[in-house]
């Protein structure tokens, strides 16, 4: 799940704002359509196909966001 919570300064701290799905709001659910596997060996970039999702937040009234 992806959720936002806008702000007008960077003050987030362990507690504030509390991270629960309240304060945020709900954007969607991502899950993965392909299992991508690291390159054999050196640890390198994932071989084979990118999950990718575009997400549209908003409307947004404040400075900023925090996702979660």
């Amino acid at each position: 799940n992806v959720f936002y919570h806008e702000a007008d300064a960077d003050t987030a701290t362990p507690l504030s704002p509390p991270w629960m799905e309240n304060p945020y709001v709900k954007v969607d659910t991502v899950a993965a359509e392909h299992l991508s596997r690291p390159s054999p060996g050196s640890g390198g970039p994932p071989q084979g196909r990118i999950n990718r999702k575009t997400l549209r937040l908003g409307p947004l009234s404040r400075a900023g966001f925090y996702l979660a």
